[in-house]
């Protein structure tokens, strides 16, 4: 009895401690999965700097304002410019690409696509942030960015298609 009864307080006092512990791998956390290295760094440039390229999906504090940039092609300069032009109007900007270093002993890091506009033009503005790449191609690059300024804690998602 006494065996039985020390194998249930074992058995609850195990449960009550997983279910105590934190999750440090929160599904809707789009930074620190570590997945890229230097070589990235190079590949995701000389991607970017090849051909011009398209908005196809623009998210903002949980909105789709895709359709804001309809119309409009991006060309990123070797030389760190970015000019956005919609065949009446263009704006100038600056990009880089850098490895966010997490300070993990591995040496994976997040990559992040730097991207500044400085204009009046508001959804052309909008797209100045640090973003994180989720994934990229030779003709496809998504980016997220942690919206942790925000009051509703939605993720900004921005994904460039070659032309």
């Amino acid at each position: 009895m006494k065996i039985k009864y020390w194998k249930n307080v074992f058995l609850l006092g195990t449960l009550a401690l997983i279910a105590s512990c934190e999750n440090d791998d929160d599904d809707g956390d789009i930074m620190g999965n570590g997945q890229f290295d230097s070589a990235d760094v190079t590949a995701l440039q000389n991607s970017v700097e090849s051909g011009t390229w398209r908005i196809t999906r623009f998210v903002d504090d949980g909105e789709d304002e895709t359709s804001n940039y309809e119309g409009f092609v991006f060309t990123f300069g070797a030389d760190g410019s970015i000019v956005a032009d919609n065949g009446t109007t263009s704006f100038n900007g600056t990009w880089r690409v850098e490895l966010d270093d997490d300070d993990d002993l591995d040496d994976l890091d997040d990559l992040e696509l730097y991207i500044t506009f400085s204009t009046s033009n508001e959804a052309i503005d909008e797209l100045t942030e640090d973003w994180y790449v989720l994934e990229f191609s030779d003709n496809r690059i998504r980016l997220a960015d942690d919206d942790d300024d925000d009051t509703d804690n939605d993720d900004d998602f921005l994904t460039f298609e070659r032309s």
